[in-house]
């Protein structure tokens, strides 16, 4: 560890990993539920999480469902930070909730 450094605190090693994700999410606006679908890329993943570059804020505690292609179905997740790197691209951290392991065994044709 060098000086000035931090001990790693995330219980999984992440992995480089790019590829298009898409995240989408409900709210409620006047009365009706609305989706949104965006997508972005993604930078790394671990067991547990994923970060991405996204073209908006994501808000913190947002839940969501990710999908691209190391998974078979969407997972949910929740956004534990976001930081602006430009007013239209954000860095996203992203905790995958419960279910299936995050990267999908090759398919069986």
């Amino acid at each position: 560890m060098t000086e000035g450094s931090r001990p790693e605190a995330r219980a999984q090693k992440r992995e480089p990993a790019t590829f298009p994700i898409s995240c989408s999410y409900s709210f409620e606006e006047q009365g009706r539920s609305k989706s949104i679908i965006k997508h972005g890329i993604s930078l790394d993943l671990s067991e547990s999480g994923i970060c991405i570059y996204a073209p908006v804020r994501l808000d913190e505690g947002m839940r969501l469902s990710v999908s691209g292609e190391p998974w078979r179905e969407a997972r949910e997740g929740s956004v534990r930070w976001c930081k602006m790197i430009t007013p239209e691209l954000f860095r996203v951290g992203i905790q995958l909730l419960a279910g299936p392991h995050p990267i999908a065994p090759p398919s069986q044709a």
